[in-house]
């Protein structure tokens, strides 16, 4: 009489042996952004990159791996303006998300998708004086050294506008050494 118990207690265990083992493979196959990133085709994106207006000034942007390439570090410099943010992976939502936040009180968030050979982030930036403006800004690579890019209205529905606002060509800068 202690054989249907017995069976039903050993079925019980390997039900939760394969859940186990099926979390444990669904935690370890989870991926980090930096897979992400090199899988999309986009990692020639890293590094520091620089251009001039018109005017002859210099507008700089540096995308940097960080926390064994989960995060993505962002510095964006204009001339009175900059910009810290992180770009993450949330793997809850499928979604890579960019966060930030600028020398004048604004603070923003945006998400990162691609479109085509181009990486797109929609971005929502609110001032200190509470204004919103949404713009999506597309990356893409003319060459190994040269990374164009174009910023786009975003339209309510969420979809980019058919032409860009203006279009910036940032040239790729060669790591410095670090000063003594």
């Amino acid at each position: 009489m202690n054989r249907p118990k017995i069976s039903k207690l050993r079925n019980t265990f390997l039900a939760m042996a394969a859940i186990l083992i099926i979390l444990a493979a669904g935690a370890s196959a989870q991926q980090k952004l930096g897979d992400l990133v090199t899988e999309g085709g986009f990692d020639w994106m890293m590094g520091n990159w620089v251009a001039e207006t018109n005017e002859g000034q210099e507008l700089q942007i540096i995308y940097k791996w960080d926390l064994d390439k989960h995060l993505i570090t962002v510095y964006l410099k204009w001339p009175n303006y900059e910009y810290r943010g992180m770009i993450f992976y949330l793997p809850s939502e499928g979604k890579i998300v960019q966060v930030g936040l600028d020398n004048r009180g604004g603070s923003g968030r945006g998400t990162w998708d691609i479109d085509g050979n181009k990486a797109v982030n929609k971005y929502e930036h609110t001032g200190a004086d509470g204004q919103t403006n949404k713009m999506g800004m597309a990356h893409s690579k003319v060459d190994a050294n040269t990374m164009k890019l174009e910023v786009y209205e975003v339209y309510s529905s969420g979809e980019l506008a058919d032409y860009p606002s203006f279009t910036v060509e940032y040239k790729r800068q060669k790591e410095q050494a670090p000063k003594k």
